[in-house]
């Protein structure tokens, strides 16, 4: 990719991939990538090829690719701390910890509809792998047979069976597969604009005990029924909080937004999340610099807009989480946590939820997200609650390959 003068760091080819997506839309990328392959393949066999694309780190790359009727997103993951050891190792894209974490975060998802987007390509993934076994550069063979173990014989070789019309005699999904699709199928019943989010108390033995998804109390109405908000309401609610603010809170310089919807191209004159487009209404990253102090506003003094400083509002969420409801419905029917309970959620529980899972005396979390809240992480650790994530074919692909 050609990205000018500059250094192709991954900082740059990112910025680069970002104006392209913007210029010709959020799929150029994928678009571009199989016309070269198309080209490349009309010039020798025409037999059917199998054909592997790295990288993908949007959503509308990942939709264009769902047109190929055997495309499967594989998720390959490590965590965090086995991220950063690796990429400063390396040295190419970070040389330190404060580097990694920026760009860590910028990885899993910058906000807007032409930026990266880890978190939720891996939400649509249809297979995840964990890749958190360290093998040593010069050891090929090794590498070879763990790939080959890891990738081909547990799911590369179902695929292939799949996509000729053959059936394995044995095709029968493990009890995690089946449990987390379970929570998954939870999360679609939430009402939430933001994020659905399910979770499944089970036994040891895979035994459904109870079961959850965010959503508002039942008498309450969901946010966007309700006439005070007609939205999310913790985006009304910040909205509202960034309008009030009219000069910058570090220098006192007046507050004058002048922008553009990055989707339809609409003024944007106040701060807001949302266009001001009747017709778009797309969702809206504002990040306004101060002119005279180069503070960045809305990041550093608006409650919810940093989770480092301000807080994400969590208290002003008028939804119940995943985690919480599936408690409250265990407590409900009256049913005893039996030894050796497991809690599967969709995402990594905040440390709110971890609170809740520690004091019910549930064990074992598994999860099916690359991204841990620190805080709740802590609170698991320090109860000597065993976190696992959550690794095989999930909930997207889950009927396509154990049908």
């Amino acid at each position: 990719m050609n990205v000018g003068n500059k250094e192709h760091t991954s900082e740059n080819l990112q910025n680069k991939g970002n104006d392209l997506r913007r210029a010709h839309g959020p799929d150029y990328l994928v678009y571009m990538a199989m016309k070269e392959i198309d080209q490349e393949l009309s010039k020798g066999s025409k037999k059917p090829v199998k054909l592997v694309i790295d990288g993908i780190r949007n959503t509308a790359e990942l939709h264009a690719l769902r047109a190929y009727p055997n495309f499967y997103l594989i998720s390959v993951q490590a965590n965090e701390d086995l991220r950063e050891q690796r990429i400063l190792r390396a040295g190419d894209r970070c040389q330190t910890k404060e580097q990694f974490e920026v760009a860590d975060t910028r990885d899993a998802e910058e906000g807007t509809a032409n930026g990266q987007q880890v978190r939720q390509c891996n939400y649509l993934a249809d297979i995840i792998v964990l890749n958190e076994q360290e093998i040593s550069g010069d050891a090929p063979l090794l590498r070879q047979k763990y790939i080959a173990k890891k990738l081909y014989t547990e799911y590369i070789m179902l695929i292939e069976h799949i996509a000729s019309g053959r059936r394995p005699l044995e095709n029968r999904a493990g009890g995690d597969a089946a449990i987390m699709t379970a929570a998954y199928v939870m999360s679609r019943r939430s009402s939430c604009l933001k994020r659905k989010v399910g979770a499944v108390i089970a036994s040891k033995e895979g035994d459904i005990l109870s079961v959850g998804w965010n959503d508002v109390p039942e008498s309450l109405k969901p946010c966007l029924e309700d006439p005070r908000y007609r939205w999310c309401a913790r985006d009304v609610i910040q909205e509202r909080l960034g309008q009030a603010i009219k000069c910058c809170p570090n220098c006192g310089e007046p507050v004058k937004i002048e922008t553009k919807c990055m989707q339809c191209e609409s003024d944007v004159r106040e701060f807001t999340k949302r266009c001001p487009n009747s017709n778009c209404r797309g969702e809206l990253e504002l990040v306004y610099e101060c002119p005279k102090c180069k503070v960045k506003v809305f990041t550093e003094y608006l409650a919810g807009a940093s989770a480092e400083k301000t807080g994400k509002l969590m208290d002003l969420c008028r939804s119940l989480h995943a985690e919480e409801n599936a408690i409250l419905s265990l407590c409900r029917t009256g049913l005893r946590l039996p030894e050796g309970a497991i809690l599967y959620s969709t995402t990594f529980p905040c440390n709110l939820c971890a609170n809740k899972i520690v004091a019910m005396g549930i064990k074992t979390v598994v999860y099916a997200e690359p991204y841990t809240m620190k805080e709740a992480k802590k609170v698991f650790m320090d109860k000597g609650v065993e976190i696992r994530r959550f690794e095989g074919v999930k909930s997207n692909a889950f009927f396509r390959m154990y049908s």
